[in-house]
């Protein structure tokens, strides 16, 4: 089972979202990021990811080869971090931004997936309402 912080709007809208790892937006990125609406997130990524491009054709251009193996390694490691952060900050990144939206948080529950958790949320909800 899995645990989410379930969050609600003012008009009624309500969103659960994991905690822990991202396993989508690790293997997503930019594309997982767009789909929930993470633009500046989503932004910085690509802009990241151009240049680095950019930063890999400079490279490919110098003509110390050992200078230009170093700048690949660290290349590389950006790359691989450009991958690793989302999928441990992701889900964290969309609670900054639900609360940003004007969601409030209201529990955190366990549920196989995040409808799963959302529909315990409006029992529990509906058993004390009564």
């Amino acid at each position: 089972m899995k645990t989410f912080n379930v969050y609600k709007n003012p008009d009624q809208a309500v969103e659960a979202v994991k905690i822990g790892f991202s396993w989508p937006a690790f293997c997503f990125g930019v594309i997982w990021m767009l789909v929930k609406k993470l633009w500046v997130f989503a932004g910085g990524w690509f802009a990241l990811y151009l240049a680095l491009s950019l930063a890999e054709k400079i490279t490919d251009n110098l003509n110390d080869e050992g200078l230009q193996g170093v700048i690949y390694l660290l290349l590389a490691a950006a790359y691989i971090a450009l991958w690793l952060i989302p999928g441990f900050k992701g889900n964290k990144w969309r609670e900054i931004i639900l609360l940003s939206r004007g969601y409030v948080y209201k529990d955190t529950l366990n549920g196989n997936n995040s409808d799963a958790a959302i529909a315990l949320w409006h029992k529990e909800k509906n058993q004390f309402s009564q």
